[in-house]
């Protein structure tokens, strides 16, 4: 289904900002606000996360034309459900201070995570029937 498609290329290069903002802060600082904001409202959250899953399952079932199901767009369902699961955590109420002294130190890590997320989101735009296995 391709308005998955382009939901999904959208919702990864939004979280590979997320994760990249911190160490490009005047370059991204259009999504100072937005992380801020999915930091303290808890429904944004769980829009987040419900979103994320949403697209892991539809990406997995409804591939591009020529994907197999099951098999095709594997990677981009894989950083979908990742990034969900990894915001939720990292940004639940729980886990507020644990979580700012565990990113303190993890820096390089996150900014690589991020690369990767918008490494794949451009590869899941620039051929959307290829399948990513």
């Amino acid at each position: 289904m391709i308005q998955f498609y382009l939901v999904s290329v959208v919702y990864l290069v939004f979280s590979s900002f997320l994760l990249l903002v911190d160490s490009y802060r005047r370059r991204l600082s259009f999504m100072l606000k937005a992380k801020s904001r999915i930091r303290e409202k808890p429904g944004l959250l769980n829009f987040y996360f419900i979103l994320g899953i949403v697209i892991f399952l539809l990406l997995l079932f409804f591939p591009i034309s020529p994907g197999p199901q099951i098999a095709g767009d594997v990677l981009p369902a894989v950083f979908s459900i990742g990034m969900a699961f990894f915001f939720r955590i990292l940004y639940s109420e729980r886990n507020r201070e644990r979580s700012d002294a565990y990113l303190a130190g993890k820096k390089p890590r996150l900014k690589k995570l991020g690369f990767a997320c918008l490494f794949v989101a451009l590869l899941h735009f620039l051929f959307p029937s290829f399948v990513l296995l």
